[in-house]
């Protein structure tokens, strides 16, 4: 019988064992491609992860794609078919994005939905200057209607648990095996700015109770039309 010491595969285990895991990466959104950084040992190592497909899979937004990794001796290393699930969603906060309208849409369509967002909002009860004395506007479970909620809401974090990675392909000395991605959606361009449309219009047909699972396929096939007229650019 082979020592463990002997055993290639007990060294590997070992080895798995006594490197640091890696638990989260945070990113933000521009374009398409999720963009960030993370440190190993005070060394900044970027990263960018840009998905190609998306589907639904048990009631939930999975994404697939390249991930890239920039080590700080600018060596370049990518995994393809990486899978990002969404496992949690955090709402934005402020004024609702100004909806533009998508190829898929309808002028009257994309017209009925910014008067939802832009002109419906000021009318809330919970301005002030406007109705003091009135108690707040409440939803159906008795929540409070604010700016950033119902019709109003759009997503400003996306939590992703990605499938289990090699860090020695990518020249990362840590355990990857379970990895967190905190996206950011914090649009700066038109592009990005669709996607967190479209992400905000599937993650409440996936998020509420009972899911609308034929709405979150419709966004889903929006998605993979933008991913895929965006392969060659």
């Amino acid at each position: 019988m082979l020592r463990e010491a002997e055993n290639p595969g007990s060294q590997v285990a070992l080895l798995m064992r006594n490197q640091h895991k890696l638990h989260s990466i945070h990113g933000l959104l521009r374009g398409r491609v999720f963009d960030g950084q993370f440190e190993v040992q005070g060394q900044p190592y970027r990263f960018s992860f840009v998905p190609a497909t998306a589907v639904l899979a048990d009631g939930r937004l999975v994404l697939t794609g390249r991930l890239t990794v920039h080590s700080p001796q600018l060596v370049m290393r990518f995994v393809d078919d990486v899978a990002a699930r969404l496992i949690a969603i955090q709402g934005g906060v402020g004024g609702s994005p100004s909806p533009r309208q998508l190829p898929g849409e309808t002028s009257q369509t994309a017209a009925s939905d910014q008067k939802t967002e832009l002109e419906k909002g000021p009318e809330t009860d919970l301005q002030p200057a406007l109705h003091p004395f009135e108690p707040p506007r409440l939803d159906e479970l008795g929540r409070p209607v604010v700016e950033s909620t119902g019709p109003l809401s759009f997503v400003g974090v996306l939590y992703f648990s990605l499938s289990p990675l090699d860090g020695s392909a990518l020249g990362v000395s840590l355990d990857l095996s379970k990895v967190q991605l905190n996206l950011r959606v914090y649009p700066t361009d038109d592009l990005a700015r669709d996607l967190q449309s479209i992400f905000s219009k599937v993650t409440a047909a996936l998020f509420k109770d009972p899911i609308d699972e034929n709405a979150a396929r419709a966004h889903v096939l929006e998605l993979n039309r933008i991913f895929k007229s965006q392969l060659h650019v």
